[in-house]
């Protein structure tokens, strides 16, 4: 299993996507729950790390008794980095 990276996202909530730069690339994928994300993003306790076998994002919220918060989890489903090609005619 490979380790989380901590990471910095970017999020368009009205869209439902989210961007992560991973080794210098730029990843884009859509996350079902981006209010909830957007809320937990800034109540975090830790930064955001990425799972890149789980493909998710880890965040760690407060938690009252529990000095290292509580995991939400947001599972991450990443658009294709192909260009389309079709062209228009007429």
């Amino acid at each position: 299993m490979a380790p989380s990276i901590p990471v910095l996202p970017l999020l368009d909530v009205h869209r439902s996507v989210l961007e992560l730069r991973i080794h210098g690339t730029w990843l884009r994928f859509h996350v079902a729950e981006a209010e909830a994300l957007a809320a937990d993003l800034a109540n975090a306790v830790a930064s955001p790390r990425w799972n890149p076998d789980a493909r998710a994002l880890v965040v760690r919220i407060p938690k009252a008794g529990c000095a290292t918060g509580q995991t939400r989890i947001f599972s991450l489903s990443e658009f294709s980095r192909t260009l389309p090609n079709a062209t228009l005619v007429g």
